[in-house]
């Protein structure tokens, strides 16, 4: 079965991660990690994307974007092919460089923004590469700390960090025990559904219906008529669970403007929850094949 596009959200958060093929390093020198983050710059600009962190390790790569009218995919695409070439010329190699396709996990709290970007930064020194993140050249850690001019946008963060009371410095006095308290991305609570706050890049439901077919390319007529096939049912629950989950409407709104009960509203956003991980939301096409 052919790949599908991932869900694309004008203006969201994703932390990107990209891994080496079998875990093996896509850095061996200087000139790869420079080469790395030049493609890194030219398609942020090229793709208006914006990069507010990343760490570049040996094996692997992490990096919090925000992203506009251009597809993650494609952005990522660029760079990780690109490389890809770069990389197997220099090494004399042929083959994959990197582990797949790259994974992403959306993100829609601003308290997850804050772990994330220490979690980013913290990550040479869990690795054991370096004591403290000012010690490691390859991240976005400078750029915060030192205020240099590099592409990585630092403003947003930096806001949040003085809205909920903490500064740059601050945040990164660490110490081993802090340090270890540090969780993965994949422990800190970023899907905790129930402290979901409305994310609000669709204002209305008729904002998200326009949205959610052109990402599925189906009628609206599919998702608001009583059709029982899997895609017309897919595609329903999924309006039911970005209109109250992702966009605050109120259940009976929704169940109102899709022609349905409450009950049977309430279910398909469930079902969402428990049938589809964090990935599968952010790649929901993935479904409808």
């Amino acid at each position: 079965m052919p790949r599908q596009p991932r869900l694309h959200l004008p203006g969201a958060f994703y932390h990107v991660m990209a891994r080496g093929n079998r875990k093996q390093h896509i850095f061996q020198g200087k000139e790869d990690y420079i080469t790395y983050l030049r493609l890194m710059r030219h398609y942020s600009q090229r793709y208006n994307v914006e990069v507010h962190g990343y760490v570049l390790l040996p094996n692997h790569v992490h990096m919090l974007l925000k992203i506009g009218n251009v597809t993650l995919a494609k952005f990522m695409q660029g760079i990780q092919q690109t490389y890809t070439q770069y990389f197997n010329k220099e090494q004399q190699l042929v083959g994959h460089v990197f582990q797949g396709r790259y994974n992403s996990i959306y993100v829609d709290r601003d308290e997850y923004l804050l772990e994330l970007i220490r979690y980013i930064h913290l990550n040479p020194v869990k690795a054991g590469l370096v004591d403290e993140p000012s010690e490691y050249i390859w991240s976005s850690h400078r750029s915060y700390f030192y205020n240099d001019q590099s592409f990585v946008k630092t403003d947003f963060i930096k806001q949040l960090l003085a809205h909920y009371g903490g500064t740059v410095i601050d945040d990164y006095k660490l110490t081993p025990e802090s340090i270890n308290r540090q969780q993965s991305p994949s422990n800190v609570n970023q899907y905790n559904l129930e402290a979901r706050q409305p994310i609000m890049l669709y204002k209305g439901l008729e904002d998200i219906m326009r949205q959610l077919c052109k990402e599925l390319e189906i009628a609206p007529a599919i998702i608001l008529g009583a059709g029982r096939g899997s895609r017309a049912v897919l595609a329903r629950r999924l309006f039911a669970y970005l209109a109250c989950r992702l966009a605050g409407h109120r259940l009976r709104d929704v169940a109102s403007y899709l022609g349905c009960s409450e009950v049977t509203t309430s279910k398909s956003v469930k079902w969402v929850e428990e049938n589809l991980s964090a990935e599968e939301i952010d790649g929901v096409r993935l479904k409808l094949s």
